[in-house]
């Protein structure tokens, strides 16, 4: 009577070794690929909002009209200026201006920096709570207008 040996597999264990390294380099791949598509999304961020002693000061950080406020001067006793609110993105490395409707945009004119302002006072104006997917969760909490 002949012995049956069990046939080699062509894919012997070397081969399953490989398949398993392949399958966790994809999977590793498509973590690091998840991660920055989701960014900061679910993060919370200080916002900042800086007074300015003068128009010019303001409209040379943030390079817009439409980003500089005069503050009623009977509030403040002197003409000032509010800049945007803000938060410093550093995956962006720029300044994210926070509407009060919670919308976001990247500051790309601003001459801000991380530190803040060289020409204004900058303050605490709340936490901005960015959202995850469709901005879901996304809000703005104990800051005032702007």
């Amino acid at each position: 009577m002949a012995e049956r040996f069990p046939r080699r597999s062509p894919r012997g264990p070397s081969a399953r070794k490989s398949a398993g390294n392949a399958t966790a380099s994809v999977l590793s791949a498509a973590g690091v690929v998840g991660l920055v598509v989701l960014g900061n999304h679910g993060s919370e961020f200080d916002l900042q909002q800086t007074v300015y002693a003068s128009r010019e000061d303001c409209l040379n950080d943030w390079g817009s009209d439409e980003s500089c406020q005069e503050v009623d001067p009977s509030r403040s006793g002197h003409p000032s200026y509010y800049g945007p609110r803000y938060y410093w993105d550093p995956g962006r490395g720029r300044p994210v201006v926070v509407g009060a409707d919670g919308s976001e945009r990247v500051a790309m004119n601003a001459r801000i920096g991380a530190g803040g302002s060289r020409t204004g006072h900058s303050s605490f104006a709340g936490v901005f709570a960015r959202g995850g997917f469709g901005g879901i969760g996304r809000g703005i909490s104990s800051g005032h207008g702007g």
